[in-house]
């Protein structure tokens, strides 16, 4: 009989986390799962340490040849036997009811393709950093594609949501290309195919470490993500009129962004104005955008200069 959750872990190299990881999913009050660990060509004491796992009839483990986490991804993927997916990460945990809320959840709002809880970050001594929590109205009902897009705090984490086979079906795997940002843009086609639910329950336990992915490259795979999805609008003539523009500036404006997070003001202002012409009065109305684009004309030595004297004068005033 197959399982109602399928539970999807990517893991390279991390044996001490991915092990805890598994534990934290053996630990669910809802019982009725699958764990599916893809190895990704791990060279430490992963295999063996899972090993202690190989006699429980929820838990299969693969291997494959290094790849990258989305190809790990896909290889569950197509391993899954469930209703139901989850897509985690091999450094994160559970809250022990988390399948339990989001199952419920699904149940219970049978269009959502994907149901989405609140997610804690945690350093490696478990202690809570902060915690970001999507209310129940932080996506709007029906097609919610434009305002995840330009939305202040992403929250569509692998391992804070539930995924819905058929919604998986319409939107495909997830894109090799764009790591270390597919998850991104996997989450927001997800966003273009299916409507997405909030659940006001943590989910997830979020570690963040020295092993996380570095900002710089975040924000080049997030310019990758957008020029793909500023492709796709331009291929697509399915959206209402309103909703392609919207999308359209918020795209441009979200390249705007990881520009000036590189330093790179030049492009940076080419994009807010760009985003601007689409979408003068909606983004208008967001005081951020003229804001930043007086910042990009401000030499990126000098916003330096300018970042460590505030952050010397908020040390004193803490003092």
């Amino acid at each position: 009989m197959k399982p109602a959750i399928s539970v999807i872990i990517p893991t390279y190299n991390r044996a001490e986390y991915v092990v805890q990881c598994v534990e934290s999913v053996l630990a669910q009050t809802f019982s009725d799962i699958e764990i599916i660990v893809v190895d990704d060509g791990s060279t430490d004491s992963t295999r063996e340490r899972l090993d202690a796992f190989s006699d429980l009839p929820m838990f299969h483990y693969f291997y494959q040849p290094n790849n990258g986490r989305s190809s790990a991804r896909n290889h569950g993927i197509g391993m899954a036997q469930g209703a139901f997916v989850v897509f985690l990460d091999s450094d994160d945990l559970l809250f022990p009811n988390a399948l339990e809320h989001l199952h419920d959840a699904a149940v219970r709002s049978a269009t959502a393709g994907m149901i989405v809880g609140q997610t804690q970050f945690i350093d490696d001594g478990m202690n809570v950093v902060r915690t970001l929590e999507p209310k129940i109205d932080a996506v709007p009902a029906g097609f919610a594609y434009p305002t995840l897009i330009g939305g202040e705090r992403y929250f569509l984490l692998q391992g804070s949501f539930l995924l819905r086979r058929s919604c998986l079906e319409q939107v495909g795997t997830f894109d090799a290309a764009l790591e270390p940002c597919e998850d991104y843009d996997f989450c927001l086609r997800v966003a273009w195919h299916c409507e997405i639910a909030c659940l006001e329950k943590i989910i997830l336990r979020c570690r963040v470490h020295g092993g996380n992915t570095p900002t710089d490259d975040l924000f080049v795979g997030g310019i990758r993500v957008a020029q793909k999805h500023l492709k796709l609008l331009g291929d697509s003539d399915s959206l209402p009129v309103a909703a392609r523009r919207r999308s359209r500036a918020q795209w441009t404006l979200k390249m705007a962004d990881n520009y000036y997070g590189l330093g790179d003001n030049a492009n940076a202002l080419k994009h807010y104005l760009r985003a601007l012409a689409v979408d003068p009065a909606g983004l208008l109305r967001d005081p951020r955008v003229p804001r930043q684009v007086l910042a990009s004309l401000v030499p990126v030595q000098l916003r330096e200069r300018l970042k460590l004297k505030r952050s010397g004068h908020e040390r004193l005033n803490a003092a």
